[in-house]
């Protein structure tokens, strides 16, 4: 996901880290860096990314409107273009070959006609649309007026799937009377009147005809996709057809806010654009810049002047490099730079996109899960954060299964970050075996198919009937043809056989959007797609038997809306006999995204709580790297003793979170004890943070460059040497000039010290922090061995836990820590004589509702008894064993004694005989003794192993505000 189509032209700015495939397994990932020194990178982690100035960034992902594809679209904005426009349109952003893209907009007049709109250096230009058809091929008002008024027919007027009324031959008639009143009758006299008007807009067409600046100005800016002009005319025709429906109320505007319509702006594909640009404008700059000697030159030699000593030569090389010396190429790669740098764009074409920054951001490496989360989000746009309105925050239903509905930020970018579910993946330049693909003949396979099974092809001067009799059929925006109403069905059902059979050549990711006729509905029409930066997600199809073929399907949202999926236990939820399924989930969990599916049993918690666990994973001081001994971030958070839990989802094993734990199985009391745990207050068992629980460290690295410092004076050349008259220094800095490593550096202490070779002078350096940080190590510059002037000294900071500081369950449950009670102090157990770690509040549970903190209190309890990890993945019932196994495993309760008992009816029944079969209570609540008095508690209370987080927010960082 990070920017490969131009990475070897841009060998200055990035570096490229080769890795295996990812669909390699894991142990397989681990064994590749087997010859590099160990704790250099960190394991199974393969993913792509940006170092500058040695920060880790990556490209965002961001929503762009679905290529090639006509949405017809009701907007205010659109009345106010000029007098006499309505709020209807309709637009298709139209990409080319090389991923810049063009908009063109058709605008629907108040007197019946149309305007095509198309962008040109930053500004909109309009053309009556009866204008551009006649000048894209050389056809007649009959062919046209019969082309638009083939979707009405008399006895289709009031029956389902008519999208046409008796206005439309109205319109058409409107549309070419336009035409006629500007006396334009041929096809020469068209291209001649566009051309007159935009050669002033056209740069370096100045000279051209009127009739070739008109075709420049088709095929640089109408329907780019479009190779042909019989193919931009039949796309024309029926995007006015859509427009007409729109207005006669025949079908319903498309939603641009719904995933069926948008598509992703890949890291490769932004870049590709945006080098294109800096190219173009360069050699622009490099074409005036010689034409400007030229005509110098020319000017010299008519006055006659005889100084040609120093007249521009163009057929010198020296003379010609010398002038392209003065436009460095070297700002081209700056400009790249600059942009992974900040993030922004500096374009004067705005390259077609809503927003001109935000495009990167820092891959933050607090723990792993924020890390991996940068490259499984999905931005909606700087431009829409800003909009008072929450239509563009709304979770639809189009998103099912593509976009997770609890992974989103809970405040100001609420519903415009999202992250893709663990299922979702996103098309590109390259098939499943890695190969690059040849769309051109993945398309001609597509519509040899499709004349097969008996579609009649467009071609020149065939006038195609329309719906309902028969319906359209686009492949990548291009009308190829029309199908009988009536054989669609069959077509799409052979075309989804071909996609997942292994001797077929049709892609597997091929996205089959079949629109059928409806009253009032979305415009019909069969709708395919192979171009990349699509959703997909796998389904099994199940009208395909598993034994024929492999029938795991790839569909994306477009058709997912039209699709008739059963969820994977069968039940068909209330659908109707009329829609069988027609195909099956793999599992409930693929609608989650991969953060979201390690919340243990999510199905039994308030939603909100789901969504707040997400975030406070990726707030959680963890093991955040495995090669801390060799990095050198800014910050860095550490946990000191991880540990793994004891109740995981059978997704923990499956991306191996257990190299990057992020927390620590504490014993939790839910009791209301000694006042100190009111609201969300908690207390911590003084003597377990003393053993080490939930301790961590802060890494902060301090880069100090000499050369730099010797470059602000002229009478300056330091290196790292320390002073041998002053001895109070030598308890803190070694010989060489920096600190000793593992020692304690007080605040106001000196921790390096330099000696300037031209004073003969040493001068000390002390510490500015309020605390005292520990040297962690010290990391020289390898260049100049003998005196190295660069240096990097990492602090740590250790950060124990102390009151104030915040804690959080898996479940959303945050709470702050109150008091260190000492264990003395402390209820214990009258089973086991175990004092809890950490003391919440019963208040906690019932307005939150996270039952699934309470289940895996007790399941944890009774793993920790039966010696195995508890499987706790989500919409499962039975309790399974997983063991690092992530294959579902018989129930724990199954073999005991060498007998089988019956399968429990429910997971609390199944939990409680966990706890039964090892003498405790079924409920999991055991007799608690006071620690100070020594008596009973006068009920039983609710007690067991809960892996709890500890997050970053501490008193310590913040005591200063």
């Amino acid at each position: 996901m990070g920017g490969y189509f131009i990475l070897n032209g841009l060998e200055r700015v990035v570096r490229l880290l080769i890795l295996p495939k990812r669909n390699y397994p894991m142990s397989m990932v681990r064994n590749s860096f087997s010859d590099r020194r160990e704790g250099y990178t960190d394991k199974a982690v393969v993913i792509r990314y940006f170092i500058l100035n040695g920060l880790e960034r990556v490209v965002r992902l961001l929503i762009l409107p679905k290529r090639n594809y006509p949405m017809s679209m009701v907007r205010n904005s659109f009345s106010d273009r000029r007098e006499g426009y309505t709020d209807k349109a309709v637009v298709i952003r139209c990409e080319r070959k090389n991923q810049s893209s063009v908009s063109v907009k058709l605008y629907y007049l108040r007197n019946g006609s149309a305007r095509l709109g198309f962008w040109i250096q930053g500004r909109e230009y309009l053309l009556p649309v009866g204008v551009v058809l006649k000048a894209l091929v050389d056809t007649t008002d009959h062919e046209i007026y019969v082309s638009l008024t083939c979707c009405y027919s008399e006895r289709d007027e009031m029956e389902k799937g008519a999208v046409g009324t008796q206005l439309m031959g109205e319109r058409a008639k409107i549309i070419l009377d336009e035409v006629r009143d500007l006396s334009l009758f041929t096809r020469l006299q068209c291209l001649e009147h566009i051309g007159e008007h935009f050669q002033p807009v056209m740069e370096g067409l100045e000279t051209k005809s009127y009739s070739d600046v008109a075709d420049s100005v088709l095929e640089d800016y109408i329907f780019v996709h479009l190779d042909n002009n019989y193919d931009k005319f039949n796309l024309l025709i029926f995007m006015l057809q859509k427009l007409f429906s729109l207005i006669d109320q025949t079908s319903v505007p498309d939603n641009s806010d719904s995933l069926q319509n948008q598509e992703v702006l890949l890291p490769g594909h932004l870049i590709t654009i945006y080098l294109k640009e800096k190219l173009e404008d360069w050699l622009r700059k490099a074409k005036k810049s010689l034409q400007d000697e030229i005509n110098k030159k020319s000017n010299i030699n008519n006055k006659g002047s005889n100084n040609k000593s120093k007249s521009f030569d163009f057929c010198s090389l020296a003379d010609v490099k010398k002038i392209l010396d003065k436009n460095p190429v070297k700002q081209i790669s700056s400009s790249v730079e600059n942009l992974l740098k900040t993030g922004r764009l500096i374009t004067q074409t705005g390259l077609d996109l809503q927003q001109r920054a935000g495009f990167t951001v820092q891959a933050e490496r607090l723990n792993f899960l924020r890390f991996i989360s940068h490259f499984r989000a999905v931005h909606r746009g700087a431009s829409f954060a800003g909009l008072r309105t929450t239509t563009v925050r709304k979770l639809l239903p189009e998103s099912w299964g593509f976009l997770c509905p609890v992974h989103t930020p809970d405040g100001e970018p609420c519903g415009l970050l999202n992250h893709m579910t663990s299922n979702c993946r996103i098309t590109s330049f390259f098939d499943s075996q890695g190969n690059i693909r040849d769309f051109k003949k993945i398309r001609k396979t597509i519509l040899s198919v499709l004349i097969a099974v008996g579609m009649t092809p467009s071609l020149p001067k065939l006038v195609q009937a329309g719906p309902p009799e028969v319906l359209s059929v686009l492949l990548d925006g291009r009308v190829v043809g029309s199908l009988p109403s009536s054989m669609v069905e069959k077509v799409v059902g052979h075309l989804r056989r071909l996609k997942v059979s292994a001797n077929s050549m049709i892609a597997n990711d091929l996205e089959v959007g079949y629109v059928p006729l409806s009253l009032g509905g979305a415009y019909p029409g069969l709708y395919l797609f192979t171009s990349p930066a699509r959703f997909v997600r796998p389904v099994r199809n199940i009208s395909i038997p598993s034994e024929e073929s492999q029938n795991i399907e790839l569909i994306g949202p477009f058709e997912q809306v039209f699709m008739e999926i059963r969820c994977p236990d069968g039940g068909d939820g209330g659908r109707r006999n009329a829609f069988p399924a027609t195909h099956e989930e793999i599992h409930p969990t693929g609608m989650l995204s991969v953060v979201a599916n390690l919340t243990p049993w999510s199905d039994h918690n308030q939603s909100p709580r789901n969504m707040y666990q997400c975030q406070m994973a990726k707030q959680t001081m963890a093991f955040s790297s495995q090669a801390i001994n060799f990095r050198a971030d800014q910050k860095l958070y550490h946990l000191q003793t991880p540990q793994s839990p004891i109740v995981r989802t059978s997704s923990y094993t499956k991306y191996g979170i257990d190299e990057y734990p992020s927390g620590t199985n504490a014993i939790v009391a839910v009791l209301a004890y000694t006042g100190y745990d009111m609201e969300d207050a908690m207390i911590l068992n003084k003597s377990s943070v003393e053993r080490g629980m939930c301790r961590g460290q802060i890494y902060q690295t301090e880069t100090i460059d000499l050369t730099e410092q010797s470059s602000r004076s002229d009478h300056s050349q330091k290196i790292f040497r320390r002073s041998n008259v002053n001895k109070s220094m030598h308890s803190t800095i070694d010989s060489d000039g920096l600190p000793y490593v593992g020692q304690t550096i007080q605040q106001n202490q000196p921790y390096y010290c330099t000696y300037d070779e031209v004073t003969s002078t040493t001068r000390p350096y002390n510490r500015k922090g309020s605390e005292p940080v520990v040297v962690d190590y010290v990391a020289l510059d390898g260049k100049n061995k003998e005196h190295p002037r660069k240096a990097n000294i990492r602090f740590r900071h250790p950060r124990n836990p102390v009151i104030g500081d915040k804690f959080s369950s898996r479940h959303g449950q945050k709470g702050v820590c109150s008091q260190l009670w000492p264990d003395i102090d402390m209820p214990f157990s009258g089973v086991t004589g175990m004092r809890p770690d950490l003391i919440i509040n019963p208040h906690a549970f019932p307005s939150r509702m996270t039952i699934a903190m309470l289940l895996e209190s007790v399941a944890a309890k009774g793993g920790s008894l039966h010696g195995y990890f508890v499987d706790a993945t989500p919409f499962t019932i039975p309790v399974k064993k997983d063991n690092g196994d992530s294959k579902p495993k018989t129930s724990s309760l199954e073999e005991t004694d060498g007998k089988t008992e019956s399968k429990p009816n429910s997971l609390v029944e199944e939990l409680g005989e966990m706890l039964k079969k090892k003498g405790f209570n079924y409920h999991g609540v055991e007799v608690l003794y006071s620690g100070v008095y020594g008596t009973e508690l006068t009920c039983e209370i609710f007690i067991g192993p809960v892996y709890y987080q500890r997050l970053r927010h501490m008193v310590s960082d913040k005591y200063q505000v």
